[in-house]
């Protein structure tokens, strides 16, 4: 603070006297100095300076030398030299105790005071002594130490210099107006402010300034009617002003306020164009007139832009935002905008509001992705139940249980309801029914009947669903081999009357397939022929598989011509069957005694279909045609083939105990023994082994050779067991009894007996599997595995491909996958079962992709999606592990058709991820048009399947953070922290990773 007092109030616009009489002292060898002293009081500087340096050259007088170094340096600061302040400085040096000191100070702060050096200008400024200027300088100096002080926020000191030279100053005067003024502004006391700026605001110097602040002060006190009138006077008579931008957002924001949106679009428009890093609120504001002015693009844009956070103006804007994209017909972005505005708290008109049109909105579009749109709607009747909305909200959950993929949220809404009326006893029935469609179509058919019967149980409120349930849970009873459970519920099926769609017909065919599997085939050819002739698709597999099914009822009552007009139908209708129908075909031609035709049917599928489930029955049978034609040769020719192309095969076992039953019927007995000791050695653990060795004793008793036999025995070594001691039988056959009538603790205790008495004994293979079978039904697969293993190490026998199946299945389970596969493959290489065949190409396949072995999958999947009656599940799978063996390899465009025949569907597991994956391949080749759509879809769709919905959520937002698209990229992740409840997956710290990079941008 300055300590020194002003005392020129009172005469500082008084001349000062000089009385003093010095002529004496100047002589006239002093006329230079006094020249020159003339010329500075005259503000001739240049002469002043002239003829003071040619009078110090020439006198010796130390007064009038001093008096003219003080002239000099004066001279230099009244012309504005650079250098006077530092020859000011060098005076006080030479002089210190001059009676020029306090002018001098105050040149020198003044000097300091012009290069905005501010503090320096005060410190000299503090030395000086005001009393000792003249009245000029001391108007100078107050305003020079004001000004200094206010740049240097030494505001009251300045703010009493400016209020003394406010009231009396004449140079002064408005300059000091308009900084006191200033300073009233600057510290909110506009009362004060607004007088003083009105004072001074027709002066040309500060007029510019004068107005913008008028212009801030009255739309900060809400005058915005004036506001818009002086800031527009600015912005017109003065549009290079510096604070112009901030003028148009003031008069724009104004604008707002007084309701003329065309103006606040103008000059808010222009603020923002001309601001780097323009506010929120104003970026609200244009946007909201822009709303108004009905231009939603720019609405969107400018709302947009705004970067809604979490508070009350984010809130609005997110309001406005929805309601923007709803007049752009942008439905999506309506709902996520909805969704934001809704879950804030700041503002409760905006959140009723909100919430009511997300939930209508969710509702109507049905993109209810994880459960969503019931939450909501009870939501909103438990947080406004007195609102105007209420009524349809309430129409609308009733809607919504109808149409919800996430069904069992949907009950549990419904269960909330004490007093539910037809329309939620209606959706609940229905709910009931698509669960059990879930259920059945992700192979859980325990889960499919329960909810199947759920909805037949929950009365008549939807009898479309409540007949197909009957349909389904028929299909799901078939699955599970419970034929006549099956058979009923397709039976009540066709009682209900339904005559509409494909499903009457089809249960005339699962009738057929009910009956067939329990050998009823005069039942089963009834319901197969009902089938055939309702069924107007030509094209389907089923209808030919039916024509194969009758012909074998057919077969089995010998009716043998109906049974081959059957099979060539089915040829006929699938290509693909026609092995089978050559095949039993031939079959039939052999027992009608054609041995011949036999053999060229044989032949004709041997050549035809090679890669045949059925070639290594045909090549025995053609076998056993030879035999019956007496041409032993050709007979023994065709089972070695057999037994060389198909070592493994049930048929190769029974082809070598023929070759040893045709050398020995020939009379040769030692190629029979050959042939015998081969079964033997081959498959030491199979009945046909202990057939061999039974047979062997007749071929080396006709030999003569009784000890050569018992020799051969001794050297089997008790590999094979071929008689059996009463006591190993009886005790066998009594465990075995409790296994058949299904007492498995009985059976267990049994087989263990018999195995601890008789480890190596005639039946341990046989009590080794039925051990291993009740292990397993009792989900026991520890103990299970050991004794599948068991049954394997003895060898080629009737339980081996069951055994395989079961082996490998605990193999895959106990993620030994090296194992599994080659299980998996020896089952299906193998197996005569169809079916095992399938499930080992299966099992290839999952096995080969945790080993990462893609190119085993491909060729399993190859041959798995050529079989034209493949299951429907089983298909789906397959097409997911080939897409999933592609992506491993890097070829992901080669899965692109298999890929999109799979996400059809996303009531499957499978389906799902495929669906997931489509978008993320079209994100990789960035083509996010495609994967932005495909994910939309999928929110449309729906799926039971929530993980994957989810990560597409994720990937979304990937896509519009690719398209610049920040604020739908924060949307879509918001929305899924919000509703994505499961918390034991990655899904959350996928969602928190991305939320970190977009607030880091």
């Amino acid at each position: 603070m300055m300590k020194k007092t002003i005392f020129f109030l009172c005469f500082v616009f008084c001349l000062q006297l000089t009385t003093a009489q010095r002529s004496a002292f100047f002589t006239s060898g002093n006329r230079l100095f006094l020249e020159g002293k003339s010329m500075y009081d005259d503000q001739n500087y240049a002469g002043c300076i002239d003829k003071l340096n040619a009078f110090k050259k020439q006198s010796t007088d130390a007064d009038l030398i001093q008096e003219s170094d003080f002239l000099l340096a004066a001279s230099a600061f009244n012309q504005g030299r650079k250098d006077a302040g530092l020859e000011l400085k060098n005076y006080l040096d030479s002089y210190p105790d001059s009676r020029h000191y306090d002018e001098a100070c105050f040149m020198i702060g003044s000097t300091h005071f012009n290069e905005k050096d501010y503090l320096v200008a005060i410190y000299w400024f503090n030395k000086t002594n005001i009393d000792n200027l003249s009245a000029k300088q001391q108007e100078d100096y107050a305003y020079r130490t004001a000004l200094s002080c206010l740049q240097t926020n030494k505001k009251d000191e300045a703010r009493r210099l400016f209020g003394i030279l406010k009231d009396n100053s004449r140079t002064y005067k408005d300059a000091a107006t308009y900084y006191s003024a200033y300073l009233y502004y600057t510290d909110g006391e506009y009362n004060q402010a607004l007088p003083l700026f009105n004072k001074i605001k027709d002066n040309a110097q500060f007029k510019p300034e004068v107005l913008y602040y008028l212009t801030q002060i009255n739309f900060i006190q809400g005058r915005y009617a004036q506001t818009i009138r002086e800031g527009s006077s600015l912005l017109e008579n003065y549009p290079n002003h510096e604070h112009n931008g901030e003028a148009c957002r003031i008069v724009g924001a104004s604008a707002y306020y007084e309701g003329d949106y065309a103006k606040a679009v103008q000059y808010l428009g222009e603020y923002a164009a001309s601001n780097s890093t323009p506010g929120r609120n104003d970026l609200y504001l244009l946007g909201v007139s822009y709303f108004h002015q009905k231009n939603y693009a720019q609405a969107i844009n400018y709302l947009s832009k705004s970067a809604p956070a979490n508070d009350a103006l984010g809130q609005n804007t997110y309001l406005y935002l929805g309601q923007a994209y709803l007049k752009q017909g942008d439905s999506k972005n309506a709902l996520m905008a909805f969704e934001s505005a809704s879950r804030m708290n700041f503002d409760a008109q905006a959140k009723e509001a909100s919430m009511y049109n997300y939930a209508m909105l969710l509702h109507k579009n049905s993109v209810s992705a994880f459960g969503e749109s019931v939450t909501v709607l009870e939501n909103f009747l438990n947080t406004y139940p007195k609102s105007i909305y209420a009524d349809k909200v309430n129409d609308c959950l009733v809607d919504v249980y109808l149409t919800t993929k996430n069904y069992n949220t949907a009950l549990a809404s419904i269960d909330k309801i004490k007093n539910p009326g037809t329309k939620i006893l209606e959706a609940r029935q229905k709910i009931y029914y698509h669960l059990g469609t879930v259920y059945f179509t992700n192979t859980d058919f325990d889960s499919a009947v329960t909810y199947f019967t759920k909805a037949i149980a929950a009365g008549s409120y939807a009898p479309a669903e409540k007949n197909n349930a009957v349909y389904w849970r028929g299909e799901s009873h078939y699955k599970k081999g419970e034929y006549e459970a099956a058979a009923k519920d397709y039976r009540a099926y066709l009682q209900s009357g339904n005559t509409s769609g494909d499903l009457p017909v089809m249960a005339y065919y699962n009738l057929g397939y009910c009956a067939f599997q329990q050998e009823q085939y005069s039942t089963a050819k009834s319901s197969f022929n009902s089938y055939i002739q309702q069924e107007r698709d030509k094209s389907k597999v089923s209808l030919a598989d039916a024509y194969a099914r009758l012909g074998d009822c057919y077969f089995y009552d010998r009716q043998f011509t109906d049974a081959v007009n059957a099979y060539n139908q089915a040829a006929t209708l699938q290509p693909s069957m026609g092995d089978y129908a050559v095949f039993q075909k031939g079959f039939i031609l052999g027992l009608q005694k054609d041995y011949k035709g036999k053999i060229a049917q044989m032949d004709n599928m041997i050549q035809s279909y090679p890669d045949s489930r059925y070639i290594t029955d045909a090549m025995y049978e053609k076998g056993r045609s030879y035999v019956m034609l007496e041409n032993n040769s050709q007979a023994i020719q065709t089972y070695e083939n057999l037994i060389e192309r198909f070592p493994e095969s049930t048929n190769a076992r029974k082809a070598g105990i023929q070759i040893g039953l045709l050398y020995f019927n020939s009379n040769q007995p030692e190629k029979a023994a050959v042939a015998y000791k081969k079964v033997v050695e081959k498959y030491p653990g199979s009945e046909e082994a202990k057939v061999a060795v039974q047979d062997l004793k007749s071929v080396y008793f006709d030999l003569n050779d009784v000890s050569g036999y018992a020799d051969y025995i001794k050297s089997l070594g008790g590999s094979v067991k071929f008689e059996a001691s009463e006591q190993d039988s009886l005790t066998y056959l009594a465990a075995e009894k409790f296994f058949m009538k299904g007492d498995t603790k009985q059976a267990q205790t049994g087989m263990k007996k018999y195995l601890q008495s008789f480890p190596d004994g005639n039946f341990s293979t046989h009590a080794h599997y039925y051990l291993a079978a009740t292990y397993y039904d009792q989900k026991d697969y520890a103990a299970a595995k050991p004794e599948y293993m068991k049954v394997l190490e003895a060898g080629n026998n009737k339980f081996t491909e069951e055994a395989v199946a079961r082996v490998a299945e605990l193999q895959y389970k106990d993620q030994e996958y090296e194992a599994a596969l080659f299980s998996y493959e020896r089952l299906q290489n193998t197996a005569e079962s169809k079916i095992n065949q399938n499930i080992g190409s299966l099992g290839i396949m999952r096995s080969a992709f945790q080993l990462k072995k893609y190119a085993d999958i491909i060729k399993a999947s190859d041959r798995l999606l050529k079989e034209p009656s493949l299951d429907p599940e089983m298909a789906v799978e397959t097409r997911y592990y080939r897409v999933k063996a592609y992506w491993g390899l890097g070829e992901k465009g080669q899965a692109l058709s298999t890929l999109t025949e799979l996400a059809k569907d996303t009531r499957t597991a499978f389906g799902a991820e495929a669906k997931y994956m489509l978008a993320q391949y079209y994100y990789d080749n960035k083509d996010w048009n495609k994967a932005e759509a495909e994910v939309l879809d999928y929110i449309q769709k729906g799926t039971p399947h929530a993980y994957w919905l989810a990560r597409s959520f994720v990937l979304l937002s990937d896509v519009y953070v690719a398209k610049k698209d920040m604020l739908q990229a924060r949307q879509y992740l918001e929305s899924l922290q919000h509703n994505y409840k499961n918390t034991n997956d990655d899904i959350h710290s996928l969602i928190n990773e991305r939320m970190a990079k977009l607030n880091q941008q």
